[in-house]
């Protein structure tokens, strides 16, 4: 994936947890290694590579709320979502013909 700006990794993330925040961020996502590494090279481009790294658990894990099937129907109905996922993911399998 390309590099994302640590402005818009921030308003990614934001978006997201808006709507749900991750599922078990400190249990099966160890936020703390975040905090570490920031504690350790405390930049924007490691700001931004904690926020991307949070963004691709939020779209593997799912939601707190709804689960990856949360996330799999915002995926298919939020534009925005869509977009983040691209970002910071990848394509999708129904993007093969863009």
């Amino acid at each position: 994936m390309a590099k994302v700006s640590h402005e818009i990794a921030y308003r990614d993330r934001q978006y997201l947890w808006k709507l749900c925040p991750a599922a078990d961020m400190t249990g099966g996502y160890e936020d703390q290694g975040d905090l570490e590494r920031l504690l350790k090279t405390p930049t924007k481009a490691m700001a931004a590579q904690c926020l991307s790294n949070q963004i691709e658990y939020w779209f593997s894990k799912g939601t707190e709320d709804g689960g990856e099937e949360q996330v799999a129907d915002l995926i298919r109905t939020d534009p925005k979502v869509r977009a983040i996922y691209k970002r910071h993911v990848g394509m999708l399998s129904d993007d093969e013909d863009e």
